[in-house]
């Protein structure tokens, strides 16, 4: 009698019971929390277990359900402090559009504090599972049973309203898209609905005028920022020695991007406009309207593109290579040289897109030991990226007699490793602003001088009086829309100061969220 007094003793009072089991409950819901620690985030963590607590009636939803939210949870904040966005429609792009080693690369490239604050979540949240499994019943109060039972109710009642109303799966969940973890399920559906609606090409009017240019070869960055780049007054290494025999034939200026990944902007690159939400009727690419002003189109691919711009570059271009993965982007070079020569037997006007793979992380993998002049990663990268982009402008300058044009852009930048860490996708300053380049050869200049003019003075005000950039990604589909002979939209140079000091100092400063600045910079932004 006396040991069973004393271990009724040392057992819990049935309050502190149900403490732990509702701070257990809440615990798998905390992620959102995690990424955006603010009253509204509180509330959303709050609402969200007191309208699944139904899952907590029997033990085997409840093994279910805590799984389940154990595994979102950790592709939530395991995405979010690989990219620092939410897991959106492009965090499927970018998931099912890497390879096993890019998705190591980005685990190792974690900084400290983020797999610190991963880990933080993660441990408590399985201790907060092995306790709900151990309860012979979860909800052991009367009272908070009636009120799981209740929110069981409030769900049929909901999927009744959603089958009479005709809702699909995206509307249901997107009607729901408040509470965690449905977010995860209204993302897919979306990636799914863009996927479909990808496929679907708006037919690209013929061109209102006759092409400007004969051979144009576009070439897609990948993680290049701007603040690197020596043309565009970085006073570090010098980034961009390579292309100083080519600077009186160079346009160089900083861009705002869109967004801290390739999924949500390298669709504004190819299709210069914001796909949020994708039309029904479809989008036409550069590639589009470049097929309709009579251009073979080729893409060579050092990387995967992911959505709607995997269907652009892919499946829309008349000639699409990749490169075997682990490529250095020099790889492309025998591509690029194979179509100069079959332009220069057959005139016809050709695009060339050569896709890279840039200063993807992890950055020390992407150059050869060649390239590896001085201790910083990052500027070996940019020196390697400037070596192509020279031997390549070399390559076309010996079609003297053609109107020949090199457009280089980068999808997004990087954070620095004065954030914290080292060179990672993130949210600072550095990773939305990249570096816009343009080169043509004499012959198109001499025969445009007024367009080479108008482009000249744009680089001569793209930043304001503060070193900020004033234009944005989109402006490379309008370039490519004006040399095609489509119709095309410049911002205007007139009246604008000259531009400011860049790029800013790489202190702490530069360390806080760029993106409300983003926000009202680039209308593709905004969703």
């Amino acid at each position: 009698m006396n040991v069973l007094l004393q271990e009724r003793a040392k057992a819990p009072p049935p309050t502190t019971e149900k403490l732990k089991t509702a701070l257990a409950w809440c615990w798998l819901f905390m992620p959102l929390l995690w990424m955006w620690p603010n009253t509204r985030s509180a509330s959303e963590v709050v609402v969200s277990a007191l309208l699944l607590m139904c899952a907590l009636l029997s033990r085997i939803t409840t093994r279910l359900v805590t799984v389940l939210l154990l595994v979102v949870g950790l592709c939530f904040l395991g995405y979010f402090f690989a990219v620092h966005s939410l897991p959106d429609e492009f965090f499927w792009q970018s998931i099912l559009g890497s390879n096993a080693g890019e998705a190591v690369e980005y685990v190792q490239s974690y900084r400290a504090t983020d797999a610190a604050l991963l880990l933080a979540w993660a441990l408590p949240a399985l201790l907060a599972i092995r306790h709900l499994w151990r309860l012979p019943r979860p909800l052991q109060s009367k009272k908070i049973r009636v009120l799981a039972w209740v929110t069981l109710g409030i769900w049929a009642i909901w999927i009744c309203v959603s089958f009479f109303k005709g809702y699909d799966v995206y509307k249901f969940f997107s009607r729901a898209g408040r509470i965690y973890p449905f977010m995860m399920v209204e993302s897919w559906e979306r990636y799914e609905k863009n996927a479909q609606l990808a496929t679907l090409t708006t037919p690209a009017t013929p061109p209102e005028a006759p092409p400007m240019v004969d051979m144009l070869v576009v070439v897609i960055g990948e993680s290049a920022s701007a603040h690197r780049w020596s043309l565009l007054g970085y006073e570090g290494n010098p980034t961009n020695a390579a292309l100083a025999p080519w600077q009186s034939a160079l346009v160089t200026f900083p861009l705002t991007t869109n967004g801290n990944n390739t999924g949500k902007t390298l669709p504004v690159i190819v299709a210069g406009r914001s796909l949020h939400p994708l039309p029904e009727q479809g989008v036409a690419s550069y590639i589009d309207l470049a097929k309709a002003a009579g251009f073979q189109t080729k893409v060579f691919a050092n990387q995967q593109a992911p959505g709607f711009a995997n269907v652009a570059l892919r499946l829309r271009s008349d000639l699409y290579r990749h490169l075997q993965d682990g490529k250095f982007d020099g790889a492309l070079t025998p591509w690029l040289q194979e179509s100069l020569q079959q332009y220069a037997s057959n005139a016809q006007p050709q695009i060339v897109t050569l896709h890279t793979y840039g200063s993807h992380p992890r950055v020390a993998r992407r150059y050869p030991e060649s390239a590896a002049l001085w201790s910083d990663p990052y500027d070996n990268s940019m020196h390697y990226t400037s070596q192509l982009l020279a031997e390549w402008i070399q390559a076309l300058d010996q079609l003297q007699d053609r109107r020949v044009a090199l457009l280089y852009v980068s999808d997004h930048g990087q954070d620095f490793p004065v954030c914290g860490g080292s060179y990672v996708h993130g949210i600072t300053r550095s990773t939305y602003e990249v570096p816009f380049l343009l080169w043509a050869n004499q012959t198109m200049r001499q025969q445009y001088p007024a367009w080479w003019q108008q482009w000249q003075q744009l680089g001569q005000h793209a930043l304001d009086a503060q070193g900020v950039p004033r234009f944005n990604t989109l402006l490379p589909a309008q370039l490519m829309a004006q040399l095609t002979g489509h119709p095309y939209t410049l911002p205007s140079s007139q009246g604008l100061s000259t531009n400011g000091a860049y790029p800013p100092a790489e202190t702490s400063a530069l360390c806080s969220n760029w993106f409300p600045h983003v926000q009202q910079l680039h209308p593709a932004a905004i969703q």
